[in-house]
């Protein structure tokens, strides 16, 4: 498959900084839209939030990808946005779940690695994603 085939499978990560404070309900609502759009699209992944700062992994097809992340750079809740890697892949490492939440609470329980990493400094981008990819290794129910 050439670099431009829309169909090519491909991982996306990426931080961002959120415009505000996102309450349950503002987290609750946007899995909610999130997860659908994901499933109507055969999109996988995982989002994490915590103290004010995204980090997502999205798997599927390039266009898919790539036009679900013109909208989350168009959006109004994130800032200082900041894409780590856009990668061909072979398969998926989330191919059950259509969007796993991980928030402050679970991710200092189950990736506790994870916590302070969230910052939106590309410095930390490669452990960053590694500590992200490890919790394709947990159960994927």
């Amino acid at each position: 498959m050439s670099a431009d085939d829309p169909n090519q499978l491909v991982e996306l990560s990426y931080i961002s900084k959120a415009t505000h404070d996102m309450g349950l309900s503002s987290l609750v609502h946007l899995f909610d839209v999130a997860r659908k759009w994901n499933l109507d699209h055969e999109l996988t992944g995982a989002l994490f939030y915590e103290n004010g700062h995204f980090a997502q992994i999205l798997e599927g097809k390039r266009k898919d990808v790539l036009f679900i992340w013109g909208k989350i750079q168009k959006d109004y809740r994130h800032k200082i946005l900041h894409r780590i890697e856009l990668d061909e892949i072979d398969q998926r490492l989330f191919p059950n779940w259509a969007l796993r939440f991980y928030g402050g609470d679970q991710i200092a329980k189950d990736v506790p690695h994870l916590v302070g990493l969230l910052d939106g400094l590309p410095s930390h981008d490669v452990e960053l994603l590694r500590i992200m990819r490890s919790v394709a290794s947990g159960n994927q129910n």
